[in-house]
């Protein structure tokens, strides 16, 4: 454990967070004359997360007390949500967002940080023991917004907060148990970005078989608000509804679930999301039926449906494959569990889809991509057999692809070249070889992220100079001869 520990003192990301970073403000930007501006408009916040390491963590449970906009002096603090504490498990959110607060009547205007506070944080282990590390700044944690975002008239700004509990959530041993630096990212939602996908569950409303749509209510939190919290749901072609109240899991048309009989009836609905605009109002529905967010649904689960996480344990043939449960999760199995496929097509009952199998970043695989020892998230219905095991009969599988090949690097670079480094790492074997000096090549398009830690807050930046001497964290590829990287994280750390 001690070394997974050391590795957890340095912050670092993986490229794709450093790219947010840049591009933060994307969906707002613009300059906008808060004195002069008129109106108001609505904002939301999803949240998601990196995964920490499962060998370490069982959960990491986040209270949220509040959450804040910080604007100019004209349009001041808004608060998005202030109520009873929120608790938030971090590790379930390895693969997807969830709604965390949206607030309308936000005074239009630009607005550069967004203060959440925490009231606690629960370190729960795989041994079963828990620790409550102090939270830096009575709480308060302020993640400033590069270039800022905009609110603007009658529109919805929809905002990803993303955490990273395993690299940018710095749990560092001490010797009264953890300590806690927090490494926020925040992205907006705008055509030109590609959410994690949105996991919401809510009654179904409204049914509209010919659009194929259907709009979901009290999906988002909507406290202090004429909205109901809806969202209008979208199906296509790649669709797949299942039915764990009449049929037993299985998929059914999505005809079936765009029927009247189906109104009142609560449904889970995973997909992606795209905020939503003054042109989708429809100006006959009443105000608190308008959408706050629209999702291309995945997959529609009606009925209870459990999630399992953990690593494909034997590769995927046609039918299915299996998989070892992390600990935590709502099975226990001593041995690897079995995980059946539903037919993804069904010729005689066109309309239908079966299991869909997904990548984090959102692309449909097939059933043989599903490969050891790939971390997966599986939704589906247990089937309980006499003297037997049980088996998971998957509705959803959502693998961590990218993940293959890519191995975390930390220490402290000894010398720079001009397209290299040299690395002193702390692990004492990097890409299975025992080694005190790393051989890095950077690739001509490196991203470097500087992150400047003190007592009282994390500052976040991309760019910075690689210099010897500095602490940084990088993932890449076991490249030959050298290990290889297209990003660095520059850690300062000025406690």
């Amino acid at each position: 454990m001690h070394s997974f520990i050391q590795r957890l003192t340095v912050a670092f990301s993986v490229i794709a967070l450093a790219a947010a970073l840049v591009s933060c403000g994307g969906g707002g930007g613009g300059s906008t004359d808060t004195s002069q501006a008129q109106g108001k408009g609505t904002v939301g916040i999803l949240i998601t997360d990196k995964p920490a390491d499962p060998a370490l963590f069982s959960s990491i449970i986040a209270s949220v007390e509040k959450v804040e906009l910080m604007g100019s002096e004209e349009n001041g603090r808004i608060t998005l949500y202030s109520g009873p504490v929120k608790e938030i498990d971090l590790l379930r959110l390895r693969n997807e967002s969830v709604p965390l607060a949206f607030k309308d009547d936000v005074p239009v205007g630009k607005y550069c940080k967004i203060r959440l506070t925490l009231s606690d944080l629960e370190l729960v282990l795989t041994d079963n023991t828990t620790d409550h590390p102090k939270l830096p700044g009575n709480g308060k944690l302020d993640l400033v917004v590069r270039d800022c975002f905009t609110v603007v008239d009658g529109e919805v700004l929809t905002l990803q907060l993303d955490i990273d509990a395993g690299k940018s959530i710095h749990v560092v041993e001490n010797k009264k148990g953890f300590n806690f630096r927090p490494v926020i990212f925040v992205d907006v939602l705008s055509h030109d970005f590609d959410s994690k996908l949105v996991r919401l569950s809510g009654e179904i409303t409204e049914v509209d078989n010919d659009s194929e749509t259907l709009l979901l209510c009290d999906a988002i939190p909507s406290k202090d608000m004429d909205n109901q919290g809806c969202v209008k749901i979208h199906f296509g072609e790649n669709s797949a509804f299942f039915d764990n109240v009449s049929y037993e899991g299985a998929p059914r048309a999505i005809s079936e679930l765009l029927a009247d009989d189906k109104l009142s009836m609560d449904l889970t609905v995973v997909g992606w999301a795209r905020s939503s605009t003054k042109a989708d109002y429809d100006d006959d529905k009443p105000v608190e039926y308008y959408p706050l967010l629209q999702l291309d649904a995945l997959a529609a689960e009606l009925g209870n449906f459990l999630q399992v996480e953990g690593t494909v344990a034997v590769n995927a043939d046609m039918t299915g494959f299996a998989m070892n449960v992390s600990s935590g999760g709502p099975v226990i199995s001593d041995s690897a569990l079995t995980v059946m496929y539903q037919p993804l097509l069904y010729p005689d009952q066109p309309g239908i889809n079966g299991t869909r199998i997904v990548s984090k970043s959102g692309v449909l695989l097939l059933p043989l991509d599903v490969k050891e020892p790939l971390s997966i998230q599986v939704d589906g219905t247990l089937e309980l057999i006499q003297d037997a095991d049980p088996m998971l009969r998957a509705a959803l599988v959502i693998i961590d692809k990218a993940a293959l090949g890519v191995e975390q690097v930390t220490g402290v670079i000894l010398s720079v070249g001009t397209n290299t480094l040299v690395l002193a790492p702390d692990a004492d074997t990097v890409c299975g070889i025992e080694t005190s000096q790393l051989m890095v090549d950077l690739t001509s398009d490196v991203d470097i992220l500087t992150v400047t830690i003190t007592d009282f807050s994390s500052v976040i930046a991309p760019g910075g100079t690689l210099e010897a001497g500095q602490t940084v964290g990088m993932n890449g590829t076991c490249e030959v001869p050298n290990y290889q990287t297209d990003n660095v994280v520059i850690v300062d750390d000025q406690r």
